[in-house]
């Protein structure tokens, strides 16, 4: 027997090869899903059938594969695993790491978790609709927040995302971040108002060898300041895009406008892109929380319809300068090149009665402070909260798998929605809207999530999607044969 320096070896059998994970891959399962491999260090999932799994769990650095008797579509796995980065060749005498080792979690699938792990604030914005200023949630206690994390684990969730209020109030958040390690998950994003990301913040990820993403409130040039109800607060966030710049950390920025802000949204997409923001996304401030108080701001969705229409052009004619999303009305993915619109689903006829109401829900979920499971941070502080499991009463594994709020919204059905609104099943528009997004249903339907999304149903029947159409033609943005 020979072997050579590419990991093969020659016998009478012929050719062996040894393959073994790349590192920072691993070897995962959870109920219903028990193939798979996940990314250690970023939030990526990929799952398989049995035989093709089969085929990659044999990539740990010492096991034989008779390439000879593979067929060439199981060679082709191979060589397409490797052309990706998920494994690479070895001459048969490495191992594994133990966290690479095949692990399966008896839990419902959830790549990432939205976490408040606070309800309080240090800004007073007018528009928040958790009521961050008056801490309306509350704030976990240490041993509330441990109870959850260790429930994370247990589940095989991999990737949080901190949020808040604003998350780095907390005076024991190095010391989550820390527990947060030692549980063997990742912090992928943080969510700030910029107000604490200083130097010397920057310096502990830095020494914890952190680089999560970043995202910044940002409501526009020479509107920041009122919107988040602190004098100097658009410096604070300029001055914290900068020093993230400088380090390279990535950042993107959510802006909410209003009456006074609809007409900043090109200086400021211009200004975010010039501090090395990657994405953007714009959307109007909800009637929800604070926001109530403030009815003389209000846009309506007509209204930041139009501002949108206004701008597309200036976005073509600035060089697409980031990522960029205006709610579901408009978006684009400058890596990909890609013009889409969230609030258009086209399903096709044969596939539209089992279509998932919400794909969103199926890989994350938002925690709020108090521990309540939902599908999306912007179901928090309305009336439905409450009909959402609390993780601190029931265990994970049992919200995930059990029947209650969060999971009807989880398995329901395209279908589902229109035996609830038999109007819609006649409308001309229905394999678009598909009944649209549950948060901005329960916006207007506080406790019914089956309800109409009225904000999608009106992009198509008030001609808000032909309109855009017909400008990205007249642009140049859009075929004919879209």
């Amino acid at each position: 027997m020979k072997e050579n320096d590419e990991g093969m070896e020659m016998n009478h059998g012929g050719e062996s090869r040894y393959y073994i994970l790349t590192d920072g891959f691993a070897l995962r399962g959870w109920k219903l899903l028990p193939y798979a491999i996940q990314a250690l260090h970023y939030q990526q999932t990929e799952f398989f059938l049995k035989p093709d799994f089969e085929l990659i769990s044999a990539c740990d650095g010492h096991t034989p594969i008779q390439w000879d008797a593979l067929t060439e579509e199981q060679k082709g796995r191979y060589d397409h695993w490797e052309k990706y980065g998920f494994i690479r060749r070895t001459k048969g005498n490495e191992r594994l790491q133990p966290m690479q080792e095949y692990r399966f979690y008896p839990a419902r699938f959830k790549e990432y978790v939205q976490w408040s792990i606070t309800g309080r604030c240090n800004y007073k914005c007018r528009h928040c609709f958790m009521s961050a200023p008056h801490a309306a949630q509350g704030e976990p206690a240490w041993e509330e927040l441990m109870a959850m994390l260790d429930a994370f684990a247990r589940c095989g969730v991999r990737n949080l995302q901190l949020t808040g209020g604003e998350p780095m109030v907390r005076g024991d958040f190095w010391d989550l971040v820390d527990a947060i390690h030692e549980k063997g998950l990742t912090v992928t994003i943080l969510y700030s108002n910029g107000l604490l990301i200083t130097d010397a913040f920057l310096d502990k990820l830095e020494a914890r060898d952190m680089r999560p993403s970043i995202q910044f409130s940002f409501d526009g040039v020479g509107h920041h300041d009122w919107m988040r109800g602190v004098p100097g607060a658009e410096k604070i966030v300029l001055d914290a895009l900068k020093r993230c710049q400088d380090r390279g950390i990535p950042t993107s920025v959510s802006m909410v406008i209003c009456r006074e802000s609809a007409g900043c949204i090109r200086e400021s997409v211009n200004l975010m892109a010039s501090l090395g923001v990657l994405s953007m996304k714009v959307g109007n401030a909800s009637p929800m929380g604070e926001w109530k108080n403030e009815p003389e701001h209000f846009l309506s969705q007509a209204e930041a319809y139009e501002a949108f229409l206004d701008y597309i052009p200036h976005y073509f004619e600035d060089g697409k300068p980031l990522t960029l999303g205006l709610e579901g009305f408009f978006n684009y993915d400058r890596a990909k090149e890609k013009l889409s619109s969230w609030f258009e689903r086209d399903i096709e006829e044969q596939y539209f009665g089992k279509a998932l109401m919400c794909g969103h829900v199926r890989r994350g979920m938002y925690v709020s402070p108090k521990g309540n499971v939902l599908p999306c941070m912007s179901m928090v502080g309305g009336p439905i909260e409450d009909q959402f499991p609390n993780m601190l009463e029931t265990p994970l594994e049992d919200i995930l798998d059990k029947q209650s709020a969060y999971m009807d919204i989880t398995t329901s059905r395209v279908s589902d929605f229109m035996e609830h609104n038999p109007d819609c099943k006649t409308c001309e528009y229905r394999n678009g809207c598909c009944g649209g997004c549950r948060a901005v249903a329960v916006r207007d339907h506080p406790t019914d999530y089956l309800s109409k999304d009225l904000d999608t149903c009106r992009y198509f029947r008030d001609g808000w999607k032909a309109k855009k159409d017909a400008l990205l033609r007249r642009i140049g943005q859009l075929s004919d044969h879209k």
